[in-house]
């Protein structure tokens, strides 16, 4: 009879549910047993001491806060169950930075944790406000915590704030996603953008796509018309023409 290990045993003890806002069925999708397995490989690799509370839950990954070296970090864990081969498949495809991955129903969740963590550290390299990635293991990502020691940041729809400085901020680090990096975040929303120490903060790029992607004017169009839609209802004289044309900005070869 095989032994279960310290993971599936702390699981079954109903620690990881300790002030969840996910119930039991959640769990047992996240918890299976090779995400259980890659997050004991994950955990001793990158010394983390503790898995604490989940920050959110979506249907396609939830994500942890926990503590490594005793310092907070993010663990997010894409749902191996709920993650749909079609629903991220045209992100992949046609991405030259994956031209040589085999991707496969099997496997294309790992890809797509490797994906987040590359557009992280593209982020990072041109200074846009993001997570810091740290590692990616199976279906598993690793990162900075974003927040504070009594709560992680919230998201732009959560908040009060000054949203024509907020929108100015969005507009700037998204015109150098674009023309500096040469990137489409692909998901740009109140959802997906954190408020910290009074700056915003790009999250959730696991679809973010290089700008030769053969969608990639349509992702724009679409992050460009979600984030007007947003400010306008927050009472920030901004258009979408005029905000997809400052973005772009003058045509240059790739």
């Amino acid at each position: 009879m095989q032994e279960e290990s310290a993971l599936e045993l702390l699981l079954k003890s109903n620690e990881f549910l300790h002030h969840l806002d996910i119930d039991r069925k959640t769990a047992d999708l996240v918890f299976d047993r090779r995400t259980l397995k890659a997050l004991y490989e994950l955990m001793s690799k990158q010394s983390v001491n503790y898995i604490d509370f989940p920050i959110s839950s979506g249907k396609e990954s939830v994500v942890f806060k926990a503590y490594s070296n005793r310092k907070p970090v993010v663990i997010k864990i894409y749902k191996l169950s709920t993650l749909r081969f079609s629903n991220i498949w045209k992100y992949i495809d046609g991405d030259h930075r994956f031209s040589k991955e085999r991707v496969n129903r099997s496997n294309i969740v790992n890809i797509w944790a490797k994906k987040e963590f590359t557009n992280l550290r593209e982020f990072q390299k041109f200074g846009i406000p993001s997570p810091r990635p740290i590692a990616f293991h199976k279906n598993l990502l690793m990162m900075s915590y974003v927040g504070t020691k009594k709560s992680p940041a919230p998201m732009l729809r959560q908040i009060d704030a000054d949203f024509q400085d907020l929108y100015e901020q969005v507009l700037k680090f998204t015109k150098i996603i674009y023309q500096d990096a040469k990137i489409v975040h692909a998901d740009l929303s109140e959802y997906n953008i954190l408020y910290h120490r009074k700056k915003a903060y790009f999250v959730d790029v696991g679809q973010s796509v290089p700008r030769d992607h053969p969608a990639a004017q349509y992702f724009l169009e679409r992050d460009i018309r979600n984030i007007t839609n947003f400010f306008i209802k927050k009472g920030v004289n901004c258009q979408y023409d005029a905000m997809l044309r400052e973005v772009m900005g003058p045509k240059t070869p790739e």
